[in-house]
């Protein structure tokens, strides 16, 4: 009994010492300026990622290593994670890594993939998504996604939900619908595979974002 409770206290003090210092102290928590929230159309089509099982079969993780930085691209930062909840790293690659899919393929190709994988990769084992092209998008829930991710840490500013988000979310539909019409694709606004694509595309994406370039105080202009 005396050696049970002991090791209960052992273990009670280590993850109290691990654990209250990531609440605490704001520098233990990796972050990267570049990286931003998701906007609300990609908040839907993560969610649409999760509920169709999509990260059973593939990984959101680029190992540092050569064999995978040669197909996958740059190996993942821990920084890049900062707003997902939850991670979606995966342990299983039936299917390729997506961490890097951002900007690889353009709209109208990720649109024939969700209808048909083996119309853009002969071969492919990938199960047909067709649902997707024609289910409309379910806006209603998005100011509570929105709000439970501010709770978790998500800088939304205060009110985003009230409004803002919506408006935000079908400008950017609309620009997926514009950008599949340069693939003969003509779609509504209120789809879900358009929620989808745009979680796709912005992937791996933020860290390719070139730094606003800065003059130094102390810089002159010459002629």
């Amino acid at each position: 009994m005396t050696f049970t409770a002991l090791a209960v206290v052992a273990v009670l003090v280590g993850g109290l010492v691990e654990i209250i210092p990531m609440y605490l102290v704001k520098q233990n928590v990796p972050t990267i300026a570049s990286v931003k929230p998701y906007t609300p159309l990609e908040v839907l089509g993560r969610d649409i990622y999760i509920r169709e099982g999509c990260v059973g079969c593939h990984s959101q993780m680029v190992r540092p290593f050569r064999s995978e930085t040669e197909r996958y691209g740059e190996y993942s930062k821990a920084g890049e994670f900062v707003y997902d909840h939850p991670f979606l790293w995966g342990s299983k690659r039936t299917g390729p890594d997506l961490h890097r899919e951002g900007g690889k393929y353009p709209d109208a190709w990720h649109y024939t993939h969700m209808d048909d994988p083996r119309a853009t990769s002969p071969g492919s084992i990938m199960p047909r998504y067709p649902w997707l092209l024609t289910q409309k998008m379910d806006t209603e829930s998005l100011a509570a996604r929105i709000k439970a991710l501010r709770k978790v840490g998500v800088p939304y500013p205060a009110g985003y939900e009230n409004g803002q988000a919506e408006n935000d979310l079908q400008t950017q539909a609309s620009k997926v619908v514009e950008n599949l019409k340069l693939g003969m694709i003509n779609t509504q606004t209120n789809r879900e595979v358009l929620a989808l694509i745009a979680y796709l595309q912005r992937l791996g994406t933020d860290i390719k974002v070139a730094p606003s370039p800065t003059i130094p105080a102390t810089a002159s202009v010459t002629k």
